[in-house]
């Protein structure tokens, strides 16, 4: 699927791409998800497209980038950091 002006940035599950298109979006990006509405167990699992206006599609996709690398970071940077002794009276 194209259209014309916009670019395929992710494709993925439905409910992945409605939050990486809110993400977007939170940022100051244009984001339209295309797909199926098919809910099972109220989780939607249906493929869907997320697209973006071509002049976007650069910094969308460094975004996804971004916060597809953050978790591992974030999981690094706490091992890290010192942790405060045990409470009294607790085990470590």
């Amino acid at each position: 699927m194209s259209i014309k002006g916009w670019t395929v940035v992710f494709e993925g599950h439905r409910i992945q791409a409605d939050l990486v298109a809110a993400a977007l979006e939170a940022d100051g990006l244009r984001a339209e998800v295309f797909g199926d509405n098919a809910y099972g167990v109220g989780i939607d699992l249906t493929a869907a497209r997320l697209l973006v206006p071509e002049d976007q599609a650069e910094a969308a996709r460094r975004l996804i980038k971004e916060a597809e690398s953050a978790p591992a970071e974030a999981d690094e940077a706490s091992e890290d950091e010192p942790h405060p002794p045990p409470a009294p009276g607790t085990s470590p």
